[in-house]
């Protein structure tokens, strides 16, 4: 069974069969292949072609300099159902997306629970690249410059700097959207 539209209603449904099962009752939906993708084909034929666009959709999107991924956006009334209506799960995945947007009246909220991946940080993977290459060049300087090591925290999220006797603290810079005050440990 594939995604099937109702006109009348603006509604695509999405059964359950299209999707990945990731284990138990959690499935994933890939919103581009098996989405947006599908979604295009609807449109392209010739039952569909008359309707207005379902979708806007963005490869990339630059916001203040920042290369986000892929931005799947439900426009013109239109709306989703996943099937059947029965208790599971959905994962959403591939995108930053409004699938699961129940306020909006995007999501027709049934017993399957819709769990959306978007992210501030899903950032394409170019960009990605540019921005992991850029710290590695700074951090390198910031321990040229002190002739201390430089320690990357992912649990805390911050960068440590020490002195020349690797013990005594120099700096700790957070790397959180928050900017929150941290004190060196």
């Amino acid at each position: 069974m594939a995604i099937t539209p109702n006109w009348p209603t603006l509604t695509f449904t999405v059964p359950q069969g299209d999707l990945t099962l990731i284990g138990g009752t959690l499935y994933e939906l890939d919103t581009e292949a098996d989405f947006r993708q599908a979604i295009n084909a609807i449109m392209a034929s010739e039952e569909g072609i008359v309707f207005e666009d379902p979708i806007f959709h963005e490869t990339e999107s630059i916001i203040s300099g920042v290369t986000y991924a892929r931005k799947i956006t439900v426009i013109n009334g239109y709306n989703v159902t996943f099937s059947p209506d029965a208790q599971w799960s959905v994962r959403l995945a591939g995108s930053n997306n409004d699938i699961w947007d129940i306020e909006s009246g995007i999501l027709n909220q049934n017993q399957v629970q819709v769990i959306p991946q978007n992210s501030a940080g899903l950032i394409s993977g170019a960009a990605l690249l540019a921005l992991q290459q850029t710290m590695a060049t700074e951090l390198h300087l910031v321990k040229q410059l002190t002739g201390g090591k430089v320690i990357v925290s992912l649990d805390d999220l911050t960068i440590t700097v020490y002195d020349e006797d690797e013990v005594t603290v120099l700096l700790v810079l957070d790397i959180t959207a928050d900017g929150r005050t941290r004190t060196p440990q």
